[in-house]
């Protein structure tokens, strides 16, 4: 396989691809067209439907297996999804049968977490009866992985039933606080993420809350009986010291278990964007979705 991490990391530093990033954290743009249907194969019958005013978009698979998976895509609780979410989904539904639901959740700043959660713990009870013969599985990036993260434990505190069996974590961000002390390290070796554009961003999603709260930083809540979980994540993205602690954390929950895939020089989310080491692992992911 040809790797082009090295070369894929020079050109996010020439193009200045973090300060880009800090840019639209600070002005994030709202086009409503994230979610765009009439972008989608006709082939995958998109579907735009909404729960409480809210966008999702429903792509069937192709062939249909019994799987269904809620995708909460990533962008710091500020931004929109970006056409590589609905690509990816695209992919997942296309190349592997499942049926994907990408949520259009609330954002900050107009909103705070208590809104997201809201909203998606009402989604994915609607996505259960809209589809009760499938078996619900979740998927989400960055901001959208530790917010599947939080929902599984709100699921399970709640004692809902059923609950997904198995959860996709792609670069999550865990700990709102950031306060690893290997961050700083990180944060020079990320080209991507802003360190100070992450702390702006997680103030406005708290909305005034302790950053440790654990719907806000599931790395703090306690993870026992998640079911399985997959962890990809790169080593050169500011994330990664926070995805070794839950990968320790994990290791102490009972009723849960891991898989992780580490990306050696690779970016935050790399597995969503078309690199060529991310063929294989998005095979793996959707492997890991179908399981019965």
């Amino acid at each position: 396989m040809k790797h082009s991490s090295p070369l894929i990391i020079k050109i996010l530093r020439l193009v200045r691809a973090r300060e880009r990033v800090r840019d639209l954290f600070a002005n994030p743009p709202r086009t409503g067209k994230s979610l765009d249907p009439r972008k989608v194969k006709r082939s995958l019958h998109p579907e735009l439907w909404t729960v409480e005013g809210w966008k999702l978009l429903t792509l069937l698979g192709k062939p249909p297996s019994q799987k269904h998976v809620i995708f909460l895509p990533g962008g710091a609780y500020l931004l929109e999804a970006t056409p590589s979410h609905r690509q990816y989904a695209e992919k997942l539904a296309k190349a592997h049968g499942l049926t994907v639901t990408l949520i259009d959740y609330p954002k900050s700043p107009e909103h705070t977490y208590r809104a997201t959660h809201e909203l998606v713990h009402k989604a994915y009870l609607r996505i259960q009866e809209r589809f009760p013969e499938q078996e619900i599985c979740l998927l989400g990036d960055s901001a959208g992985g530790g917010l599947a993260l939080a929902l599984l434990t709100s699921l399970r505190d709640q004692k809902a039933s059923p609950r997904p069996k198995r959860t996709v974590l792609i670069s999550p961000w865990l700990d709102l606080s950031l306060s690893h002390p290997q961050l700083p390290a990180y944060q020079d070796r990320d080209p991507v993420l802003p360190l100070q554009g992450l702390q702006q961003a997680a103030d406005l999603y708290a909305g005034g809350e302790d950053l440790r709260h654990p719907l806000l930083s599931p790395l703090y809540n306690d993870l026992h009986d998640l079911g399985e979980l997959m962890l990809v994540f790169g080593t050169e993205e500011i994330f990664y010291p926070d995805c070794q602690a839950l990968i320790n954390k994990i290791e102490r929950s009972s009723g849960t278990w891991m898989e992780q895939i580490v990306g050696e020089n690779l970016v935050h989310a790399w597995p969503i964007f078309p690199f060529p080491e991310s063929r294989e692992v998005r095979k793996k992911i959707a492997d890991f979705l179908l399981r019965d």
